[in-house]
């Protein structure tokens, strides 16, 4: 079957990381991966973002073909600037504690990086973001995404879970349904080569799946 012929061709262990990037890549983000949030008098860094990503609310594709590329639900509701920080797990989806704990004030570093906000706002976005993981204003809403194999009741409302069987999903869909204008990516990176490649290998979505979690260590 497929699937063990791809094995035999001895696939290389997945970081889950590089796979949530192309969710967010393939969705319109422009993505940043492995953000890290440095102190301000030198030494060790404080921690890092898994995922900082941006997304424009009038992202399209293939809107010339008559029928526009439709992204993953999480990003249909906005007209406003989306911003994205996104804690990757291959278990329990959950936030590490430098998102959680106020008085580090690492979320302020973050969106003094950013730079969406005039610096008096930010200590008032990151309380909200450090209390609900989540805020909006008129112009941009940034949210807190846990990915993980399994949602985590435990987190807090407003905070995007996503499952990697939901993503694996997606990505399977997004190559199968518009295989024909992402064949030609000479400039992707590996992974992204490797999971067009795989998703027209397997005979369908679960084998897809299944298949990229083992190889995920998931």
């Amino acid at each position: 079957m497929p699937e063990e012929r791809l094995k035999r061709q001895n696939s290389p262990v997945i970081n889950p990381e590089e796979v949530a990037y192309w969710f967010f890549r393939l969705n319109g983000c422009l993505t940043i991966v492995n953000f890290v949030v440095h102190p301000d008098l030198g030494g060790r860094q404080r921690t890092e973002v898994d995922i900082l990503a941006v997304r424009f609310p009038y992202r399209c594709e293939l809107i010339t073909s008559g029928e526009a590329m439709r992204d993953h639900e999480v990003f249909q509701s906005s007209d406003i600037i989306d911003i994205v920080i996104a804690e990757v797990k291959k278990g329990l989806c959950r936030i590490n504690g430098p998102w959680t704990n106020k008085p580090d004030e690492n979320m302020h570093r973050v969106l003094y990086a950013i730079g969406a906000f005039k610096k008096d706002d930010v200590p008032k976005v990151a309380e909200s973001l450090y209390n609900k993981g989540y805020y909006q204003n008129d112009n941009f809403r940034v949210r807190i995404f846990a990915i993980g194999s399994r949602k985590n009741s435990k987190l807090k409302e407003e905070v995007v879970q996503i499952t990697w069987d939901e993503i694996l999903g997606f990505l399977y869909d997004r190559f199968n349904e518009y295989r024909d204008p992402k064949k030609h990516h000479p400039q992707w990176d590996w992974i992204g080569k490797f999971l067009y490649k795989t998703s027209k290998s397997l005979r369908n979505k679960d084998e897809f799946i299944n298949f990229m979690k083992n190889l995920m260590e998931i």
